[in-house]
């Protein structure tokens, strides 16, 4: 399984667009690693999840060709994760595609969509997912999980396997809740890609992860069994608040056996 990371930036992004805060200025002065868009990955460059408002960008930088692309799975409607407008050109006219798209995501996902034009509908096809329950997706099994983000709305992490390999993707989320405990109690995971957004600065709000709940996150999947000892740990979707730069994370996250993803990284399962 290769898992590219097309960008690996929270909503504001690093450097943020109107931002002259001090890591934005450094960002902008080293470029490289420390230059992140909103997050989304692409699995063997089949399975996509999410569509920030930076896809073009990620085309454009990647050389990606979209014009194939069947599945694309959502984590929830927040902007930095569906640029709805995005969707609109699908239709012929804007897109010239052999077979619609289908996007998966949970209910409240569909219904955000439910009004969508007849001619979009020709060209996307809805999916709603079930918590907990696994879904065959081209050649991987798709099993969305509740993550720990809106009060008002569904939203969900992904475990992935293609039969060989089993990843969670967690973005964006807070520390899981028991019915999710409870559930990956069950599931042995061959990489874990966390979210990071909160970094080196622990902020009191829950919806998100630092590095402090990171490491105990880890520690946690380790105790129950969920990991094991050759399971690869990599942290993504860093918010400029908490002081995210490429060097400093991985001095960081290098003695804990964790990896720092960063835009255009791809790593191999």
């Amino acid at each position: 399984m290769r898992v590219l990371f097309l960008g690996t930036a929270a909503a504001e992004g690093v450097p943020g667009l109107f931002c002259g805060c001090e890591v934005c200025q450094i960002a902008r002065q080293r470029g490289g690693k420390d230059l992140r868009t909103r997050s989304s990955i692409f699995i063997d460059g089949v399975l996509k999840i999410d569509l920030p408002p930076d896809t073009l960008h990620h085309v454009l930088t990647y050389g990606l060709d979209l014009s194939g692309l069947q599945h694309l799975l959502i984590t929830h409607t927040h902007e930095d994760h569906l640029a709805v407008h995005e969707l609109a050109y699908l239709t012929p006219g804007f897109a010239y595609r052999q077979q619609p798209l289908t996007a998966y995501g949970s209910e409240d996902f569909v219904r955000l969509l439910a009004g969508m034009s007849d001619n979009l509908r020709q060209w996307l096809n809805l999916q709603s997912l079930q918590p907990f329950t696994p879904y065959e997706i081209d050649r991987y099994t798709v099993i969305p999980v509740l993550a720990h983000h809106r009060e008002d709305e569904q939203c969900l992490n992904y475990v992935v396997s293609d039969g060989k390999v089993t990843l969670l993707y967690m973005c964006d989320t807070g520390w899981y809740r028991e019915a999710t405990w409870r559930y990956l109690a069950g599931v042995r995971l061959d990489a874990v890609i966390a979210e990071c957004t909160k970094a080196f600065v622990d902020a009191p709000y829950d919806t998100h992860l630092g590095l402090t709940e990171v490491l105990e996150l880890k520690e946690r999947f380790r105790t129950m069994g969920i990991t094991h000892s050759a399971t690869r740990w990599a942290i993504t979707h860093f918010s400029h608040n908490g002081r995210p730069l490429h060097q400093d994370l991985e001095a960081f996250c290098m003695p804990h056996g964790i990896e720092v993803a960063y835009d255009g990284w791809e790593m191999t399962l």
